[in-house]
């Protein structure tokens, strides 16, 4: 987890060198998601742009789709520094009302693959952190009312 800022960011442009190569366009915000955390808390995440259709894989970009379902969204205003209580917050807050994510334990931990923050800002553009905004977006249970 404390290697998600040097090793995560330095992947976006990656992905947005892949997809111009390939005549794509980002249909939306990069994002990290958090497919899983094991016992000794080590993430698998995955480094994406949203595109309007599916493209070929290759060797180190794989390509996939977010299920259909209901998701709570919260959008966090500041730096990057403060995700990890915003994250705390949408928790505190989905508990109280009762709203499980749609996550799985495994053998190994836990097993998200919906769990996502989306870089709505880019920070090359709005050098500001304080106006940085992210989405963090988890997929939930059921017929969940999340008002």
């Amino acid at each position: 987890m404390a290697e998600i800022p040097v090793a995560l960011p330095p992947l976006i442009p990656e992905v947005l060198t892949w997809l111009s190569h390939r005549a794509a366009d980002p249909a939306g915000a990069p994002f990290f998601r958090y497919l899983d955390m094991d016992s000794e808390h080590r993430l698998l995440v995955e480094v994406g742009v949203p595109v309007a259709s599916a493209l070929p894989e290759d060797d180190r970009i794989v390509t996939g789709i977010f299920p259909a379902g209901r998701y709570l969204v919260q959008t966090h205003t500041g730096p990057y520094d403060g995700l990890r209580a915003a994250w705390a917050a949408l928790e505190d807050w989905k508990q109280v009302r009762g709203i499980q994510e749609a996550s799985t334990e495994g053998e190994n931990g836990v097993r998200w693959g919906t769990r996502t923050e989306f870089y709505l800002t880019d920070p090359v553009k709005e050098m500001d952190p304080a106006k940085w905004r992210t989405d963090l977006v988890l997929l939930v249970r059921g017929d969940a009312d999340a008002s």
